[in-house]
């Protein structure tokens, strides 16, 4: 067994980089999941048992997607990246109804 004597002190580790990376992995938890939440949610009001068609499904989505930025408290980036992404799609989806 080993010997009782023993240099750790507790509460004196530097924990830095242990912070760095829960707090990264958070923030990869929280963004990704919303927005796979929101992706799903414009399928569903769309292709699911919904069945609106794309324009308001976009509208309500980037909504909710408001609503969970305040609800989480989000930064910045995250209205950012949702209305470019509402912008993206809207212009797939635009092209995709005139091809189709």
């Amino acid at each position: 067994m080993a010997g009782s004597h023993s240099d750790y002190k507790k509460g004196e580790m530097e924990v830095s980089a242990q912070r760095g990376t829960f707090d990264g992995f958070m923030g990869l938890t929280i963004y990704g999941g919303s927005l796979i939440g929101l992706a799903l949610l414009f399928a569903i009001f769309t292709v699911g048992g919904v069945g609106l068609s794309w324009p308001p499904a976009l509208l309500l989505t980037l909504i909710t997607g408001i609503v969970i930025g305040i609800a989480l408290k989000l930064k910045g980036a995250w209205y950012a990246s949702i209305i470019m992404l509402s912008i993206v799609t809207a212009i797939g989806c635009l092209i995709f109804s005139l091809v189709i």
